[in-house]
């Protein structure tokens, strides 16, 4: 490392460098070195030792740059003054990029609850079609049921047309033997004491059947009188002669 100094208290007396490197103007660079000459002053402060920071020679200098190189001593602050165009750019860019999250986040939010009411509505809908479903259900079933309660109501007067034939047949062949008087025309049967064809929930019927002889002019009729059970679930009948 070399050792140099600045200054015009460098050179002695009378030698010619000492007026040569005299600056014309204070902070001047002379034109044959590149350290930067300091005009003599009684004030000026004293010389420090310094090292360069890019050519590493150390020197002895009130100077604020090297003699070696002419490197400044203190390094330049790049972004000392930034341009503040480009705050602003920043600003702007920072409260777009907020802006942007904001706006992404209520599209979220959106999205969700769009999300949230299309479902709540389409279970909504699943549910009144299931209830729908299960009224049309329920409806066939009703219609079904009724269906079925007609066909038994039909098998039941069936049963009961076939006890009137049974009777009447009956009644005839009483005729042929001489216990009752005919001629038979008809036998008709009601129900007694509930039991009729209509009422499904009886499993038995008890009847009053009667065997016409005689019709008279006001259209009223008489004739012999038979009692009749009825089985319902298995389409069986029986009677008697009698009350």
């Amino acid at each position: 490392m070399t050792l140099t100094t600045s200054g015009t208290d460098n050179w002695p007396q009378g030698d010619p460098r000492r007026s040569e490197e005299l600056p014309k103007e204070r902070g001047s660079f002379d034109e044959n070195s590149i350290a930067p000459v300091v005009p003599e002053s009684s004030d000026s402060p004293e010389p420090q030792t310094k090292v360069c920071r890019k050519c590493s020679v150390q020197s002895l200098t009130v100077g604020g740059y090297c003699p070696s190189c002419g490197a400044p001593y203190v390094a330049r602050r790049r972004f000392a003054n930034v341009n503040k165009r480009l705050l602003v750019i920043a600003a702007v860019v920072l409260v777009a990029v907020i802006a942007g999250i904001g706006i992404t986040a209520n599209i979220q939010h959106t999205n969700q609850v769009n999300a949230e009411q299309a479902a709540a509505a389409s279970a909504a809908e699943a549910e009144n079609k299931r209830k729908a479903e299960a009224t049309r259900a329920s409806e066939a079933a009703a219609a079904a049921k009724q269906a079925a309660d007609a066909t038994k109501r039909a098998q039941r007067k069936l049963i009961v047309t076939a006890l009137e034939e049974s009777v009447k047949k009956d009644a005839e062949s009483r005729v042929t033997k001489g216990v009752l008087d005919g001629p038979i025309t008809r036998a008709s049967c009601t129900p007694l004491g509930g039991g009729s064809s209509d009422d499904l929930t009886a499993i038995t019927g008890t009847f009053q059947c009667i065997a016409v002889n005689k019709t008279e002019g006001d259209g009223s009729s008489s004739g012999y009188r038979f009692s009749a059970t009825v089985n319902w679930n298995d389409a069986s009948y029986s009677w008697h002669l009698g009350s």
